[in-house]
């Protein structure tokens, strides 16, 4: 996540699996070495699964998460198709 920071800067920011990757991202965050328009963070799994999110929701950065266990990459892609589907609706119209 690191060697990537700058890359980041006013990216969308998608997290669906590793809760060690979010947390990550929110650290640069944290220390100003990312700044991303949005982070989704959505990772899956038992364990610090539901306190990545929950870090998540601690920083100054929009950001899409859910709660508890459930999550991953078919989530996190949903998400971002959404997203796409908002915009080309109001492109659209």
């Amino acid at each position: 996540m690191r060697i990537a920071a700058k890359e980041m800067n006013d990216s969308v920011v998608v997290v669906g699996n590793a809760p060690t990757a979010l947390f990550e991202v929110i650290s640069m965050i944290k220390e100003s070495l990312a700044n991303p328009a949005l982070v989704i963070g959505v990772p899956v799994g038992f364990v610090s699964s539901p306190e990545s999110k929950d870090m998540l929701q601690t920083i100054n950065v929009p950001y899409i998460t859910n709660k508890g266990r459930k999550g991953g990459s078919p989530c996190a892609s949903a998400i971002v198709n959404a997203l796409f589907n908002l915009v080309r609706e109001r492109l659209s119209s």
